[in-house]
This record gives C-alpha cells, sequence and structure tokens, in this order.
C-alpha cells in the first residue's frame, strides 16, 4: 500500500514538474518574441528600448498610423503599439505600465475609435497578455473587466491555458525560433498595413443601417482622465486624437458630436492635445470600412497628423 501511494505522489510531482517546465517554456518562448501583438506587450512590460513616441489604439489606430512616415517627419522614434479590438480600459494596462517604468517616451497618443469609452465586460485576447498576468499593472486592469477569468488565471496553475488558442502555442514556438535565427524584428514597428481597397458591402450597410448609439460611460472616461493626468504628472505629453472615419455627407446614422465633445474637454493646450481627423478624409479610396484606413489612407493621414504635431506641439 505504501509503495503504491510512494508511486502516485511520484508519479504526480514528475506530471507537475514537467507541466510547470512546458509553462515556463511557452511563456519564455512568448517573451522573446518581438513581432506581432505578443512583441507589442513585451517592448512595454520588458521595457525594450521604448521610442519617444508611444501610440496606442484599437485596431484604427493600428492600421491607421504608418511610423515609417510619422518618424522621419517628428524626427523622433516611433511605435505604434496599437492592439486590435482592445478598448481604453484594457490597453490602460499598458499605459499603467508606461507610467511606474523608467523610459524615454516623451508623447503618448491615444487615438480612440467611437467605441473606446463604453463600458466592457469581457477581456479582448488575455492570451497577449498572459505571460506578464502577475504584474500588478495587468492583473488590476484587467479585474476589473472579467474578475474571475483574471483571477483564476493568475492564481490556479495552469488555469490560464483554458483562456489561450493555437496562437498562444504557435507565437511561443515563433518567439524561440526568430530568437535563434536573429530574425526578431518588427520592420514596420506596430502597423499593420491593409492594401485592399473599399470593401462593397459597406455601402449597403451605410444604406440600411438604423442610427448607431455611441455611448460614453462617466465611469470609464473618469478612469480615462486620471490616466492622461498620470502620464502629465510623469512628464509626458498626452496627444488624444479622433482619426479618420468615412462619413458621407448628410449621413444620419451616427452622430459623434458628443464623442468629440467629452474627449476634446480634457485638452489644456500645455500638455493635453486633441486633434479631430474624423472628417477629414471623405474619399472611399482611403478606406477598406468605415472605421478603418488602407495602406494609402494611413500615410495620408500620418502626413496631416505629423503636420499637425510639428505645427501646434512641437514648435511651441
Amino acid at each position: 500500500m505504501k509503495k503504491e501511494i510512494y508511486s502516485t505522489l511520484k508519479f504526480i510531482i514528475i506530471f507537475i514538474v514537467i507541466l510547470t517546465s512546458i509553462d515556463l517554456l511557452l511563456t519564455e518562448g512568448l517573451k522573446k518574441n518581438k513581432t506581432g501583438y505578443y512583441g507589442k506587450v513585451n517592448k512595454i512590460f520588458k521595457n525594450d528600448s521604448l521610442p519617444q513616441v508611444a501610440i496606442f489604439s484599437s485596431s484604427v489606430g493600428e492600421m491607421g498610423f504608418d511610423c515609417s512616415v510619422l518618424s522621419p517627419k517628428l524626427k523622433k522614434s516611433v511605435y505604434n503599439f496599437s492592439l486590435s479590438g482592445t478598448r481604453f480600459m484594457q490597453y490602460k494596462s499598458m499605459i499603467d505600465e508606461v507610467n511606474t517604468i523608467q523610459n524615454n517616451i516623451e508623447y503618448v497618443v491615444l487615438a480612440e475609435a467611437i467605441f473606446s469609452l463604453e463600458k466592457i465586460s469581457a477581456l479582448t485576447e488575455l492570451e497577449r497578455f498572459l505571460p506578464y498576468i502577475t504584474n500588478e499593472n495587468i492583473y488590476s486592469s484587467f479585474y476589473t473587466i472579467q474578475p474571475d477569468l483574471v483571477f483564476k488565471a493568475r492564481y490556479i496553475p495552469f488555469y490560464k491555458y483554458i483562456a489561450v488558442s493555437n496562437q498562444y502555442y504557435l507565437q511561443s514556438a515563433l518567439g524561440w525560433k526568430k530568437s535563434f535565427k536573429k530574425q526578431n524584428n518588427d520592420t514596420l514597428l506596430g502597423q499593420i498595413k491593409v492594401t485592399r481597397n473599399w470593401e462593397a458591402d459597406q455601402d449597403t450597410i451605410w444604406k440600411y443601417a438604423t442610427p448607431i448609439p455611441i455611448n460614453i460611460d462617466s465611469a470609464v472616461f473618469s478612469v480615462y482622465k486620471k490616466a492622461v493626468e498620470t502620464l502629465v504628472k510623469n512628464n509626458k505629453k498626452v496627444i488624444v486624437v479622433v482619426p479618420p472615419i468615412y462619413m458621407p455627407k448628410g449621413q444620419t446614422i451616427v452622430d459623434i458630436t458628443n464623442f468629440r465633445k467629452t474627449l476634446s474637454s480634457i485638452a489644456d493646450n500645455k500638455n493635453v492635445f486633441y486633434f479631430d481627423f474624423s472628417e477629414s478624409m471623405v474619399d472611399k479610396k482611403y478606406f477598406y470600412n468605415v472605421l478603418h484606413l488602407n495602406a494609402t489612407g494611413a500615410a495620408k493621414f500620418s502626413n496631416a497628423f505629423a503636420d499637425s504635431v510639428n505645427k501646434f506641439i512641437l514648435k511651441q
């Protein structure tokens, strides 16, 4: 009987050691990845050669800001940390980290889509942040969104693997592979370039869509303002931006007046600046859908954005 118990315990211990080793290998592989979404998260939470200008947003910023255009025009290093599907309350974890580490970031760009200030109850792609789930800035920020999942992912061994897709394992393998081959560089500096043109179904959407409500949660905006204030206290200049939206003249589907007013209310013309490019581009050729610029549009918008920064901020 004792021998059977001993054998069982031995098997359990060996099994746990194997699982722990695999977990450590996967985590380390993800932390070595310098490209894609994991690369962006790593760059912040490893404080890895952070730029002078850091851009945070969802996919509207990810596609919209072309760092190859911005960097030479601003004469500063620029990186696009935008993550698709990630609204402010989730990317806030990255802002909080910027506020707690020593870094050379001078300007923080917050590019907000029309849904950015809505209250959310579910995280987007938690797996991108799982290698750092014990980081207090991630944990505290994510806990306010989905507490049960985040608590279990942090404190229950191996529970986090119920929240991952095959990309978690693939990106870990790529991290190890690229690290060994020394090909682990993000040449687009965080941008995703979309080369396709206006999608035909977008016209149908505009034709038959009912008015779209733009919800602004007062509690979320309060947290937003506090995050901006903390950045300023840490000697960062903050640029709040509404990127271009395709809105045909005379359309009545979406009214962003209150959204603009809410965001602009935090600008002080000293350390917090507000730029509204929402109606700056009216030609379909610059978009592939209502909210997202294609590569041509991104280059044009980035030029215009850099001109505004140079004119109203850098030359003060």
